[in-house]
């Protein structure tokens, strides 16, 4: 039973997420933006992650989004036993391609390269992605490289939590025993 819960405040923002690291990919979404909804359903079919999530607020509800689903990966990957803790994707979409590679190493850090042409895709300002990326490798405690390019910022976009969903259903996986460190512990 690999599931995670967390509630996550900041500033004006509240998340409250549930996850099971060996679902089926439902969704049940609702993060105030339609075109996030969206790339959160995909994160979660391409993951095979059953992914609850409600956020209320104003300017820092990516914040607190990313904040709380690191918190709930954490919380279902508990001391990390038996996890491959490494895993890596590359999506292509079209005319984009995100390439992912992460690390549930204990350390948050992210490295983002690329760039949305627009400021907004529907009704969601696609500067928050890093924002939000960034606040969830603080909350799950891990490294997370991602690089994209391509000409649709949709396709972008979607490629990159494509991308995320199957390094994280890899890097999670089942496999052996004990924790994956040389130090003993995460």
């Amino acid at each position: 039973m690999r599931k995670g819960d967390a509630e996550f405040e900041f500033r004006d923002s509240k998340a409250c997420v549930g996850l099971d690291l060996d679902g089926s990919g439902r969704a049940d979404v609702c993060s105030g933006w339609g075109f996030l909804d969206h790339m959160l359903a995909a994160f979660s079919r391409t993951g095979q992650i059953d992914l609850t999530l409600r956020v209320e607020g104003g300017l820092w509800k990516a914040e607190a989004l990313g904040n709380a689903i690191g918190l709930a990966l954490g919380s279902a990957l508990g001391d990390c036993s038996g996890i491959r803790r490494y895993g890596s994707a590359a999506i292509p979409m079209d005319d984009a391609l995100a390439e992912i590679a992460l690390d549930f190493g204990g350390r948050a850090y992210l490295v983002f390269l690329g760039e949305f042409k627009g400021e907004r895709i529907g009704d969601f300002d696609v500067q928050q992605i890093k924002p939000l990326l960034e606040s969830l490798t603080q909350g799950a405690r891990l490294t997370l490289h991602v690089r994209f390019s391509g000409e649709n910022d949709h396709h972008k976009a979607e490629s990159i939590f494509k991308a995320l969903g199957l390094a994280v259903r890899q890097a999670a996986r089942r496999e052996g025993a004990g924790v994956p460190s040389t130090k003993g512990i995460i």
